[in-house]
């Protein structure tokens, strides 16, 4: 087992800080945060980090590290040796950050959108003939023209990612799935590992995109609080409308929202 994604540990580091009211020193910070956290620390998590004085877990260094990126990020405020840790005035949740793009020219909204094939095919396994669906592709291609609509430049040619979204100094990591037979649960699932993944191996901690899933109908509210937990904005299909969550909606990645 590895050490607790950064993510993760990102999370439990804000609600440690919110469970301080915002503000305490290094050293209570990680006793609260162990206490907080413990039982679902990793071994990796607990053994000595190599090179690190006096056998320190791995945990800690990588809190502390968590920490100096948030006060880069403006999540946590500036300070020296010895200050308190403290959460910047007005922090609930870290806002993408995204690089910097100028204003897109409507002819080249769609430069980078590739409609993908839609209709069903037929695949020959082991002596058997079955009928394949392509509504990952439909679904795909209805979303980007509907978001597409509302000046968002969609990017459907960053392979093995789903969709990038761009408007203005807004940039958006999608991932599309489809919900078979009423349970979302597996596709959540495979919103959830796929969006780290992919943010973690194509973006720099300077140019993190915003996440985002996108699914052929709605994921119930149990599943679309835990995708927002972890910071992951929602849409859906409604027959033929769309739906989504507050972040989606305010970010305004809801179709027809602008």
């Amino acid at each position: 087992m590895s050490e607790t994604h950064g993510e993760v540990l990102r999370k439990w580091l804000l609600e440690t800080m919110a469970d301080l009211e915002g503000s305490a020193l290094r050293q209570t910070v990680h006793q609260r945060f162990f206490e907080l956290f413990r039982a679902r620390l990793t071994p990796e998590d607990l053994k000595p980090r190599v090179g690190r004085p006096g056998g320190e877990s791995a945990w800690r260094n990588n809190l502390d590290s968590l920490y100096d990126r948030l006060k880069r990020e403006g999540v946590m405020e500036s300070s020296t040796r010895g200050d308190p840790w403290k959460l910047a005035k007005g922090v609930h949740v870290r806002p993408p950050v995204t690089p910097s793009q100028g204003a897109i020219d409507e002819e080249n909204l769609f430069r980078d959108f590739k409609p993908q094939n839609s209709s069903d095919y037929v695949a020959r396994v082991q002596g058997r003939v079955l009928q394949k669906s392509r509504a990952h592709g439909g679904l795909l291609n209805a979303y980007s023209e509907a978001v597409g609509a509302d000046g968002w430049q969609p990017r459907t040619t960053v392979w093995p990612r789903d969709l990038e979204l761009r408007r203005a100094d807004q940039v958006w990591l999608a991932e599309v799935k489809i919900v078979y037979n009423g349970n979302a649960m597996h596709a959540v699932r495979a919103v959830l590992a796929q969006l780290f993944t992919y943010r973690h191996f194509h973006y720099g901690l300077e140019t993190r995109p915003g996440l985002l899933g996108v699914f052929n109908e709605p994921v119930g509210a149990a599943l679309e609080e835990l995708l927002d937990s972890f910071e992951i904005a929602v849409v859906w299909r409604e027959g033929r409308s769309w739906g989504a969550s507050p972040r989606a909606v305010k970010a305004g990645l809801l179709p027809g929202s602008r």
